[in-house]
Order: structure tokens, then C-alpha cells, then sequence
């Protein structure tokens, strides 16, 4: 596969973990809703906190992801090596593999980096 086509595949599954990431927070920002409605507002607040984290994730994989496929061949094993990081440490670190749409993302995350990593000039 040429360089191109494989950083045009990085930059894929970047974005869609970055979209995976969002659509998990916006289930979870609803999910806490429904648990103020049973009167658990600790678990609420927890669930909010959650979503936070899924977007401001998000936000930094999809930034990565547009950042290593505009540009030379640095940026790509810059952004690669980012993406891998913020994917290790969401699995095991902020506990982003908790959920199927989070563990996906983390999982195309992964995926991502590894392509930009490998994608040659």
C-alpha cells in the first residue's frame, strides 16, 4: 500500500474513534439523566464526569488524527505515536474500555497510530 493511501487509512480510523469517543459521551451525558431520574445523583455526577473526559478525548484524537495526515513525514510518526499513547493511556489509564463504544475507539485509536507509524515517504 502506498504511503498515502496508508495515512488516508490512519487518518480513518482516527476520526471515527474520535466520533466513536463523542457518541459515547452524548450516551453517557443522557445516561446520567436517567440516573438523576432514579434519584443517583452521585452516580449522575460520575457518569457526567465521564463524558467530559470521552469528549475532551475525542477532541484529541480527532486533532491528531487531521494533524498526521496534513503534513510531512515527522508529523505523521509524531501524530502515530500520540494517537498509541492517548489510546494506552485511555484503556488503561482513564478506563475508556469500559464500554463498547469506548472500547472501540480506543481500539481504532490504536489502529490509527500504528498506520501513521508505519506509513512511509
Amino acid at each position: 500500500m502506498s504511503s498515502g493511501g496508508t495515512r488516508g487509512l490512519a487518518f480513518l480510523f482516527g476520526v471515527v474513534a474520535a466520533l466513536l469517543l463523542i457518541v459515547a459521551a452524548i450516551v453517557d451525558f443522557v445516561g446520567g439523566f436517567v440516573f438523576l431520574a432514579f434519584g443517583s445523583g452521585g452516580h449522575a455526577f460520575g457518569v457526567w464526569s465521564r463524558s467530559v473526559v470521552e469528549v475532551v478525548v475525542g477532541i484529541l484524537v480527532g486533532a491528531f488524527a487531521v494533524f498526521g495526515r496534513a503534513g510531512d513525514r515527522e508529523r505523521s510518526v509524531g501524530a502515530g505515536a500520540i494517537l498509541v499513547v492517548l489510546a494506552v493511556a485511555g484503556w488503561f489509564v482513564l478506563g475508556l474500555g469500559g464500554e463498547i463504544l469506548a472500547l472501540l475507539a480506543t481500539i481504532f485509536a490504536l489502529i490509527g497510530g500504528i498506520l501513521f507509524l508505519v506509513s512511509e515517504r
